[in-house]
């Protein structure tokens, strides 16, 4: 065996023998939990109170006993345990102008007031003339209270809000798969409201 071989076969061994360059342990970033998802389907719900509209078939429509009799006022909650969210909603009789301005104004200061937490706040503008209905949605980006708000009005009986609310901890991160969902849902919510002639309280 040639010495320049010698030498590169001792020089392999060597190598081999050495420890091994590793990199330093790296945390791994927190997991969530794998959500399997329903697939969209919907029901038709007729509200007491004088509206209808689809809701997803693994809802369930909370009538709030009460509400504010004295002014026509309903409050309904749509919950989906699935995903531990409720859209909390409140109906109100509008007379005028004046009052519709001012209950969207409300809406909109509700929303501007998780400014501080929210990383972005998208809106998105909805018109369905056939049915009376047009309103806002606003998407809240970020660690807020409620990610989903919205209202809806048909500019001269009826004024519909609504806000999503998580049962647990705003994480972005945690919710952000049923957030998409939910918004699909609360969409789909708008898209076939239709109001009735009047608002009678439950």
């Amino acid at each position: 065996m040639s010495k320049l071989i010698q030498f590169g076969f001792a020089l392999i061994v060597a190598s081999a023998s050495m420890p091994g360059c590793e990199n330093p342990p790296v945390p791994k970033p927190r997991g969530y939990h794998r959500i399997e998802f329903p697939t969209f389907e919907y029901a038709r719900y007729e509200h007491p109170c004088g509206i209808s509209f689809e809701v997803p078939v693994y809802s369930k429509i909370e009538l709030i006993e009460g509400g504010a009799p004295e002014a026509d006022i309903c409050w309904f909650n749509c919950a989906v345990p699935r995903f531990n969210a409720k859209l909390h909603c409140t109906l109100i009789p509008i007379t005028d102008k004046t009052q519709l301005n001012s209950l969207v104004e409300d809406t909109h200061q509700m929303v501007f007031s998780h400014e501080m937490k929210a990383a972005g706040i998208r809106t998105q503008q909805f018109d369905f003339p056939e049915r009376n209905v047009n309103g806002v949605l606003y998407n809240l980006q970020g660690p807020v209270a409620s990610p989903i708000q919205f209202f809806a009005s048909d500019n001269s009986a009826h004024f519909l809000r609504g806000s999503l609310y998580f049962d647990h901890a705003p994480n972005p991160d945690s919710i952000q798969s049923s957030l998409a969902h939910v918004e699909q849902d609360i969409v789909h919510l708008i898209e076939t409201l239709a109001w009735t002639k009047s608002i009678a309280t439950p």
